[in-house]
This record gives structure tokens, sequence and C-alpha cells, in this order.
């Protein structure tokens, strides 16, 4: 793992935590498995510390997470409400506060903030910030935290810690999987992860409406670019509707699309209420998904990113589109 957080912060991360008596998790908007999986974890093991900890996003847990301790401890809310100068406000994987519950700065300016993150983007917000882009997911900088505070990792906080690395690597098959993470998974294992629970967890649990979205999704998908090096697709809120799908249903279809022989650069458009989301995947070597994310507001990793544009979905499809062909118009065509 590339270095930009030293032991000894993780070691400060470890006794800043053990000294608070009250923590409150953040997670962010659409809570993946590294957010849902690093969340749990921290909250597990602050209970074994006898904290009082309580847990908010702005966004449902997805229910093939539901497998996870806690998770009904978890509270739906997109602005913070201060409740005590004792609490430790926790953000994690979160690039900037306002990709979570927001509001927490405006309403205490004086909080004490936490901010746990591997998004190379991150804007620092925090009082503490332990921000490692070299690090698979913050799951695994949870591992560093706890192993540098010589904390106990039981075989629940085992198993919360594994799920969230594993849903970031793609099972250990993205390029941010590095030996690292290996050995990390492997201390994980041996303290009790039960690693094809989580593989049924985390693969095997899609519910018949989601694959009936992910149906109406690949029959829409075009290709275009250098060689049709670029897939995309879009999802309307008539497929919502007809196939009685959520938005948790989507997840994992935009990297389907980079299944496909010689596409390198992936997207999938999804309509909302008001607005719509893009979410970006791109292969090794390719324009990075997070570059693009950025040009339209958003963020991400080099690999994985999104953003919200507050356009109808006609709009956006063409915004879209017309961006990728250009940044992609001066690409080599790949072997």
């Amino acid at each position: 793992m590339t270095r930009f957080v030293s032991p000894e912060l993780f070691s400060e991360v470890a006794r800043v935590l053990s000294a608070a008596p009250s923590w409150v998790i953040f997670s962010h908007k659409k809570p993946d498995g590294d957010a849902v999986g690093s969340a749990t974890a921290l909250f597990e093991a602050g209970v074994t510390q006898n904290r009082r900890v309580r847990w908010m996003g702005p966004d449902p847990i997805p229910h093939f997470l539901e497998f996870l301790p806690h998770v009904e401890e978890y509270v739906v809310q997109d602005s913070c409400v201060f409740e005590g100068r004792d609490d430790l406000h926790v953000f994690l994987d979160s690039a900037n506060e306002d990709r979570g519950v927001r509001g927490l700065k405006e309403r205490a300016p004086d909080a004490v903030i936490l901010n746990i993150d591997h998004h190379e983007d991150n804007s620092r917000f925090g009082t503490i910030n332990c921000v490692e882009p070299g690090a698979s997911s913050v799951a695994e900088l949870l591992w560093h935290i706890m192993t540098a505070g010589g904390w106990s990792i039981a075989a629940r906080v085992a198993e919360c810690l594994y799920t969230g690395i594993v849903a970031d690597t793609g099972g250990f098959m993205f390029s941010n999987t590095t030996p690292e993470t290996h050995r990390v998974a492997a201390d994980l294992l041996n303290r009790g992860a039960n690693p094809s629970r989580v593989d049924t967890c985390l693969r095997q649990t899609r519910s018949l409406e989601g694959m009936h979205l992910w149906g109406a999704g690949l029959s829409r998908i075009c290709r275009f670019g250098p060689e049709d090096q670029v897939a995309m697709s879009w999802l309307t809120r008539g497929d919502f509707e007809a196939t009685n799908a959520v938005a948790s249903d989507t997840d994992s279809l935009v990297g389907q699309l980079l299944l496909i022989r010689g596409v390198r650069f992936a997207v999938l458009i999804t309509e909302g209420e008001h607005e719509a989301r893009a979410s970006f995947r791109s292969k090794e070597g390719a324009l990075p998904a997070a570059l693009v994310a950025r040009a339209f507001g958003g963020g991400g990793h080099p690999r994985a990113a999104g953003a919200t544009l507050p356009l109808p979905l006609e709009a956006v499809l063409r915004n879209v589109r017309a961006a990728l062909e250009d940044a992609c118009a001066g690409w080599t065509v790949a072997d």
C-alpha cells in the first residue's frame, strides 16, 4: 500500500476513539459494502468498549447488507442533529461532508470530526483526517487503526471488515487490491470471518424485481468511441415502477458493461425525480472514471466514480456522451 498515513496516525485515531464516550457514525449516500461493513465493524467495536454509538446516513441500507450487525439501529437522516459536545463524529468513506449527512459544521462549528477515507479527492474536512488513497477500502484502514490501538477484533468485527474489503475490491479482482489487502483479509479469516457467508449475502441475494430491472438496462446498451470502447446504458423512473425494483437493485449493474469484449469505459445513468445519477467505471489504462465524474461535479476512485446532475435524463445522456466522445477521441485502441 502506498503510504500517506503514518502508523503513528493510526495509533492516534485509535486513541481518540477510545477516549470519546460517545460516537456518531455517518455513512454516505447510497451506502455500499465498504460503507456499511466499516460502519458496522466500528459500531460493534464501540459497543464492546462500552461506548454510546449512533449511526446514520441519507439513504437506506441495501437489503443484501442486512446480514451485518447493528443495521437495525441505523437511522435514515440527511441532515445532522447536534446532540452533545461529548460526541465524536466519525465520517467513513466520505470524500466530503456533503456526500453524507449534511449540516454538522453549521450547527456545531466546534464539533470534533474524525474523517476516515480512501478517496484521492477527499477534501480533508475533518478535525482529524485519516485519508489513505492507497488503501483498498475504509475497512482495510479500520483494521490498521484497530490493530495499532491494540483492540480486540472479534469474529463479528472481522466479518464486517472482510465484507467491506471484498465489496470494494470486487472480490479481490480490482486494481486496488494489494499484497497488504490480502494480508489483512487473511488475518480477518483467521479471526473468524466466513467468506462463503459473505459471498452468498453480497452476490447471491438479488431480487426478481432487481433482475428484471437489470434486463431493462442491459437491453439498452449502446457503444461508441474508438473501436466502440465505451458502453453506456440508462434506467428510467418508469423502469423502476414497471419492475417494482428499488434504488439498491442497481448495485453492480454498471460493472456488467465492462464484461463486454473490447469495452474499457462504462457508464450507467439512472433517472431520479429531479436529476439523474451517472455511475462511471473504467479499466486499467483507460480514461479515469474519477476524472470524468469530477467534470460533472462528482468524484470517486480512479476506476469507480459517480456524479449527480440536476438535469432531465435526456440532457444528461446527451451531455455525458458528448463529453466522453471528446475525452476518448485520442484513445489508442487496446490490444
